[in-house]
């Protein structure tokens, strides 16, 4: 194989792997996003490993 082909072959891989992304998944809300800075509203943070405490074993 040649370096073009191989190329080739690597971009039509990349491309359809992101037209099968977008075709497969919702579009994204950016309002119902969590708050940034959520001081004193009640809102926690949720989803991440920075949100989780620590736990003992």
């Amino acid at each position: 194989m040649t370096r073009k082909l191989t190329a080739s072959i690597v971009a039509l891989l990349v491309v359809g792997l992101l037209a099968f992304d977008l075709a497969a998944s919702e579009p994204l809300d950016p309002y119902a996003q969590p708050a940034f800075l959520a001081l004193g509203s009640g809102a926690v943070a949720a989803g991440a490993h920075c949100a989780s405490l620590p736990t003992a074993n």
